[in-house]
């Protein structure tokens, strides 16, 4: 996968992929999200091997124009499932229409 990098106002979000070595499987791809803007950056490497789940908090920070120096605590949120509108981990997203 080839990283996707999007520019809103000073800052340039990065959706990377790495590969970790997890004990009990070996080694497998993980995603992660960079954000860089105005001499400040951050990074979290490794949030997780499921690139539709990380597309779509990384969809997020780049419409809320989110800033470096938040990006930790928001991933923190986002893994922990405190975003009511986005779908747990490990969860089917299911689109309904009327």
């Amino acid at each position: 996968m080839k990283s996707i990098v999007c520019q809103k106002e000073n800052n340039i979000y990065t959706l990377s992929a790495s590969t970790a070595i997890i004990e009990e499987v070996g080694a497998v791809e993980v995603y992660g999200i960079q954000i860089r803007g105005e001499g400040r950056q951050a990074e979290v490497k490794d949030i997780s091997e499921d690139y539709h789940y990380v597309k779509k908090l990384f969809d997020l920070m780049v419409e809320e124009t989110l800033y470096p120096e938040h990006l930790l605590d928001v991933v923190e949120d986002y893994l922990s499932g405190a975003f009511s509108t986005m779908p747990c981990r490990g969860q089917r997203v299911q689109t309904y229409t009327a």
